[in-house]
């Protein structure tokens, strides 16, 4: 308990720091600056900030939400960004289930075919044990650009290209570690009835890396279909492409949780605020995609589970 404790408060530290760095690229990015070599400033007075005014959550506590040169109200953006980015770190490793004790033992048995008597065939493997790692760090990169891509839509109603470019990569990594691990399992089963694979049984192998390229495809091609249709009235081309992407990183399944998820939250919110503050008709979906795509990252399969189960 003490040391998962110790784990998740490392956890949350690392994901306030990087939330700091988001503040960055929330703020730079629409006005088209860099966010590696500007030194960090006051957007009120310019002044250039001190390593120990950047501590992330803690410095704008011990500054009471204020500049330390200029006295000006620092947004409380800031605080928020990093608080939230780090919950949503320890939330990826809550949800994917990560124990201190996974640590201790890496090596999981893993079915990787049935034998002729109906037995399950099982290894011993290691491998697994890493790649759930690798895919809530992926999982972690993923929210923090999710969180860019809301605020700056929010604002601006656009999504930077870069913001979907980062998550394209997080698939293409995703669906290379997939398609690695499936087709090494492929092998050792064939090894074991004495078959030999050919190239696209290996590729192919059990299907979870082609369900995330369906996914690619399964939400974006539509909602293209709307966007070229409505001349980009409907719906933006950025809300096209990140579904795209995120389609890539989810599989098909999960993606479709995403886009219902997000149609929900934004249908529901959106009135409560035209009710509420008189906003008008126009909205940005990006946030609204960005919370359904974080709600089928990591609820998505027992949600595909429990409807599955009106089937069976």
């Amino acid at each position: 308990m003490v040391v998962n404790i110790l784990i998740y408060s490392i956890i949350f530290l690392y994901g306030i720091i990087i939330g700091s760095f988001l503040n960055v690229c929330i703020l730079r990015i629409p006005l088209k600056e860099t966010i590696v070599s500007k030194r960090s400033h006051c957007m009120s007075c310019g002044h250039q900030l001190a390593w120990y005014d950047l501590f992330p959550l803690f410095s704008y506590l011990f500054l009471r939400g204020k500049c330390r040169y200029c006295k000006t109200k620092i947004s409380k953006q800031y605080p928020i960004v990093e608080f939230v980015n780090g919950a949503m770190a320890v939330l990826c490793f809550l949800f994917a289930g990560f124990r201190a004790e996974n640590l201790a033992n890496l090596d999981i048995l893993i079915e990787v075919g049935r034998y002729q008597s109906g037995d399950a065939m099982l290894i011993t493997d290691w491998f697994a044990s890493v790649y759930d790692i690798e895919f809530i760090i992926l999982s972690c990169i993923l929210c923090s650009t999710l969180m860019v891509i809301s605020v700056i839509d929010w604002r601006t109603f656009e999504i930077p290209v870069s913001a979907n470019i980062v998550i394209l990569v997080l698939g293409i990594i995703n669906l290379v570690s997939y398609g690695y691990q499936d087709s090494r399992y492929f092998k050792f089963y064939c090894d074991s009835i004495g078959k030999n694979p050919g190239f696209f049984e290996l590729i192919y192998a059990r299907g979870r890396a082609m369900e995330l390229v369906i996914g690619f495809f399964v939400v974006s091609v539509p909602l293209a279909i709307i966007y070229y249709a409505s001349k980009g009235k409907a719906i933006g081309g950025g809300d096209v492409k990140l579904m795209a992407v995120a389609g890539l990183f989810l599989g098909w399944k999960l993606i479709i949780v995403a886009l219902i998820a997000g149609c929900l939250y934004g249908s529901v919110i959106h009135i409560i605020r035209m009710k509420v503050s008189g906003e008008g008709k126009q909205l940005a979906m990006g946030p609204y995609l960005s919370a359904g795509i974080v709600t089928a990252l990591w609820v998505g399969k027992d949600i595909v589970t429990w409807y599955s189960g009106f089937f069976n």
